[in-house]
């Protein structure tokens, strides 16, 4: 039997610890936030600056926010003499960039103008975080039919089921997308709906009410006529249809306001 011995001022060498074994499949993913510029302190005016800078998506369509995805699928190297197969490293690698609204100048805002874009660019926000759950989802869930390839015996097989593996994982992140899509859209549908139905049930209380405005006009305006040419008798009865002239316009202050916010809810519930 052997031993070395370590002398006075040397150290034993140790080898270092072994590699860990690569895995056979690796998902790599990034998220990356961009903003576009916004301007405007009137509803009319931001939705413009968002028509004018907002993102393109593949449709041609202007876009509130978008998530776009960059997708790359790489592989070790092959030995093809090797029987069976043997299976290449795969790393998956997504990308993704988000783009949304940024108002450059938020302190200009009215108040409540401000309150409503703050709402309008969180839901926005939202919105486009889900695309992105949705993706990285996707993207762990490849792990593990890209792996189970490896049973293919010849390279020819191992490759037709890496790439039948990555299409049937890429189209069930598409068909995800465009439920998620079809389900926001039909939210939003309904919110538009219960506003519109709500204007339209404010218009409809305003037309009486601006019809009976008018009519006590043109009575006012004939008792008026009548009180000025001598009619004192006629002077109470003026007061009355006043106040009552009064108390409609109030009502219809009230109503016009309440459309006019209708109107504007409808306009940021996009």
């Amino acid at each position: 039997m052997l031993a070395l011995l370590a002398g006075p001022g040397l150290t034993a060498c140790s080898s270092p610890p072994p590699a860990p074994p690569r895995q056979p499949v690796v998902v790599e993913t990034s998220v990356s936030t961009r903003y576009y510029p916004v301007r405007g302190t009137t509803t009319p005016a931001v939705f413009a600056a968002i028509d004018a800078n907002g993102p393109v998506e593949t449709s041609g369509q202007r876009a509130l926010g978008l998530t776009s995805a960059e997708w790359k699928l790489n592989s070790g190297d092959v030995d093809v003499r090797a029987v069976p197969c043997v299976f290449p490293s795969l790393t998956v690698t997504l990308h993704l960039v988000v783009m949304l609204p940024r108002h450059e100048t938020p302190d200009d805002l009215p108040a409540d103008l401000r309150d409503r874009w703050e709402r309008f660019v969180a839901r926005v926000a939202a919105h486009e975080q889900r695309h992105v759950d949705i993706y990285l989802e996707g993207a762990k869930a490849m792990k593990a039919p890209l792996e189970a390839t490896r049973t293919a015996v010849s390279c020819a097989d191992v490759e037709k089921a890496i790439d039948a593996a990555w299409r049937a994982q890429q189209a069930d992140i598409e068909r995800a997308q465009a439920e998620f899509h079809a389900e926001d859209e039909t939210r939003a549908r309904s919110e538009r709906e219960a506003l519109q139905a709500r204007l339209d049930g404010t218009r409809a209380q305003l037309e009486p009410v601006d019809a009976e405005i008018r009519r006590l006009n043109a009575d006012l305006a004939d008792l008026r006529r009548q009180v000025d040419a001598g009619r004192a008798d006629l002077v109470a009865q003026h007061n009355a249809l006043a106040g009552r002239r009064g108390a409609l316009a109030q009502e219809y202050n009230r109503l016009v306001a309440d459309a006019n916010g209708l109107i504007d809810a409808l306009n940021w519930a996009r």
